[in-house]
């Protein structure tokens, strides 16, 4: 029998095959746009994305070329924060409002600096930044009343799914903490967050663990879907917390790092932990079990942006390579350090570790000499410097970090792998599949059901079978002296960027 782990993320889905052995047979994905409508905007169409999801699954089985009644189980991963805000009848009133949203931007910015702002982040685990429910929420009570006092619950994008799949509203309790509106150490919803934000818990669907088995699919659901009647579902977690399972990071010292549409830094602790300055989240994983780590705003989508607008026309297909594999082998035909050229990569704003979604993206040190080819790699070391300062922030909160397992969308390219070994002068370890949080999903659903125990099946050989990148440390050397060059500009521009960010808002 067959397992599909089925990952809805920013911009895409993506269902990825298994064996009974968990080795990976295939991957679909399916893109959607990530909407702007306005300014700080980022949002996406529920439908769209349910509809991608139930595409891709009908791809994965088609491409792996079984029968869909093979399959015994389906277990979801999701992108955390998002929001929808749904009427009595499960119909959307907004779009989904996505964790790169920062509409709320102005109001968590002053409640940051208070006491109560710092209560809600040690009960939660989760720094005041738009990508909470609590900016969102409130945004939503303050501009748009109607739909504040129509909305009959608010959800994640997940759990749209699961309404779509079985008519029940419920949330694991993975992505209940990222929403901002959870206590982490009590696993309930938060009664000083709901009160400040005039909503009851009724608004909220119902908390299940992690290992949950979703009720019976719906008839109108069972006849979209390709698998059999006897397909079990499993809600699975947050992307995040189940990249940590799938690349083999569940033992102390060992922290995954995973760059897609963003990026993050994670590592596996007994207890809820949080960050004298805010700058680290904690997310619930299972019980007694925690994920604690920082996020970046500003991964895969940087270079991404580099090429929609810098490069499609000048450069093209050719040898077989997409035009990101031709970007990605002319920048690493230039020197470590970009010859002087730096990039902060916040086009969309930052999470860890300075939460600012104020700041700007931002090239320094252009001279006549720099070609495009420079640019291009300075994005890509600019993504990783802003990973860098997760890794140092983390290993200032738990102690030191002795094995580095990266995966998402980046590990597909070797050259952006050995660029993160050389940034934070560590060996780096590139697990077989870069799908990471498919195979989490999968991994948590069998550990649920009783055919692995995951905190052990995830010891096993795959640490000798993925690839290993060492630090060159001359380019260590060099990127020491550039990062800490980095960091010192943002602390030079945090009054301009909020400035610039106050102008762009008019």
């Amino acid at each position: 029998m067959y397992s599909i782990g089925l990952d809805i993320g920013t911009t895409s889905a993506k269902a990825v095959l298994y064996t009974a052995n968990n080795e990976e047979m295939c991957a679909c994905e399916i893109a959607y746009p990530l909407l702007k409508r306005k300014v700080n905007y980022a949002e996406q169409d529920p439908d769209v994305v349910v509809d991608a999801c139930f595409t891709v699954l009908h791809h994965v089985i088609n491409k792996g070329q079984i029968q869909g009644k093979d399959v015994s189980l389906v277990a979801l991963s999701s992108a955390m924060h998002s929001l929808i805000a749904v009427d009595q009848n499960g119909k959307p009133l907004t779009l989904a409002i996505t964790w790169a949203d920062n509409r709320c931007a102005p109001f968590m910015k002053t409640l940051k600096g208070t006491s109560q702002g710092r209560h809600f982040y040690e009960n939660t685990g989760i720094p005041i930044h738009p990508m909470s429910w609590i900016g969102k929420i409130h945004w939503l009570r303050e501009n748009e009343r109607s739909v504040f006092k129509q909305a009959y619950k608010f959800i994640t994008m997940k759990e749209y799914l699961c309404l779509r799949l079985t008519g029940h509203y419920v949330v694991d309790h993975s992505m209940a903490s990222g929403t901002g509106l959870y206590h982490l150490r009590k696993q309930a919803w938060d009664k000083d967050v709901l009160a400040f934000l005039d909503i009851s818990e009724a608004k909220l669907s119902s908390l299940v663990p992690t290992t949950y088995e979703l009720p019976p699919l719906t008839a109108e659901a069972q006849a979209l879907l390709p698998v059999g009647t006897g397909c079990r579902f499993f809600i699975g977690a947050g992307d995040g917390v189940l990249a940590n399972i799938g690349a083999d990071a569940l033992e102390k010292g060992t922290v995954a790092i995973t760059i897609g549409t963003s990026g993050a830094v994670r590592t596996l602790v007994d207890d809820v932990v949080t960050d004298e300055l805010q700058r680290t989240f904690c997310y619930a994983l299972t019980e007694g079990k925690f994920i604690a780590g920082g996020a970046t705003n500003n991964g895969g989508m940087a270079l991404q942006w580099f090429i929609d607008q810098f490069s499609k026309g000048t450069h093209t297909e050719a040898n077989g390579r997409s035009i990101h594999e031709t970007i990605i082998k002319s920048a690493a035909n230039v020197p470590a350090g970009s010859e002087g050229l730096l990039f902060l990569p916040f086009l969309n704003g930052e999470r860890a570790p300075f939460w600012d979604p104020d700041a700007r993206g931002t090239f320094f040190g252009v001279s006549m000499h720099h070609q495009h080819s420079h640019f291009a790699r300075a994005v890509m070391e600019g993504v990783l410097y802003s990973i860098c300062s997760v890794v140092n922030a983390l290993k200032q909160s738990l102690g030191t970090i002795d094995r580095v397992q990266a995966s998402g969308g980046f590990a597909r390219s070797p050259e952006w792998v050995q660029m993160l070994a050389d940034i934070i002068g560590q060996d780096v370890s590139l697990p077989p599949s870069h799908h990471a949080s498919a195979l989490g999903a999968v991994l948590l659903a069998k550990h649920a059901i009783g055919e692995l125990d995951m905190f052990a099946a995830v010891k096993t050989e795959k640490k000798e079978q993925g690839l290993l990148f060492k630090p060159n440390l001359q380019h260590t050397e060099v990127y020491q002296e550039l990062f800490a060059m980095y960091e010192r500009l943002y602390q030079k521009l945090e009054t301009e960027f909020s400035a610039i960010a106050a102008f762009q808002s008019k």
